[in-house]
C-alpha cells in the first residue's frame, strides 16, 4: 500500500521535530524560540503582535516564550519610538549567540534531511514545500 501524502508529512516532521528537540535543549532554546530569536536577528526591534504574525504562534504563546525568553537574558522589551503606549521587543548579545548556534544545529539537521539531494532536487523540493504553504495558507513564505 503506497503511504498517503498527509502520512509522509507527518511522519516527517516528527523525524525532523525528534532531531530538533534535543539540538535545542543542549543549548538551552525550548520550542517556539528559535524561531522567534531567527526573526528578531534579521530585524531590528518588532513589536510582539508582529512576532505572532511572522512566527505563527498564538498571541498569548509569544507573550509566555517572550517571558522566558526576557528572563533568560535573550531578549528584551524596550519602549516604541512610535507609540509611547506599546513596547517593542529586541534580541540581546546572549540572543543573537544562541540563535547563531541553533542555526548551526538547523543546518547540521537540513544536511542530513536533503542528504543524497543534487542541488537542482533541493531547489525543487523547497518550490514544491513553498507552493504547498502557499496552498494551504494562501500566503507567501519570507
Amino acid at each position: 500500500m503506497k503511504t498517503p501524502v498527509y502520512r509522509l508529512i507527518f511522519k516527517v516532521f516528527h523525524a525532523q521535530r525528534n532531531q530538533v528537540r534535543p539540538r535545542m535543549a543542549e543549548i538551552g532554546l525550548s520550542p517556539g524560540q528559535p524561531k522567534i530569536l531567527d526573526h528578531l536577528a534579521a530585524g531590528d526591534r518588532c513589536m510582539q503582535k508582529e512576532i505572532a504574525a511572522v512566527c505563527e504562534i498564538e498571541p498569548a504563546t509569544v507573550s509566555k516564550l517572550l517571558d522566558g525568553m526576557e528572563g533568560s537574558g535573550l531578549v528584551r522589551r524596550v519602549p516604541s519610538k512610535e507609540d509611547r503606549r506599546s513596547g517593542c521587543v529586541v534580541i540581546t548579545e546572549k540572543g543573537r549567540a544562541l540563535q547563531r548556534q541553533s542555526r548551526e544545529r538547523f543546518d547540521e539537521i537540513a544536511s542530513m534531511e536533503l542528504a543524497g539531494f543534487t542541488e537542482e532536487e533541493r531547489e525543487q523540493f523547497s518550490a514544491y514545500l513553498r507552493r504547498v504553504y502557499r496552498n494551504l495558507t494562501g500566503r507567501e513564505t519570507e
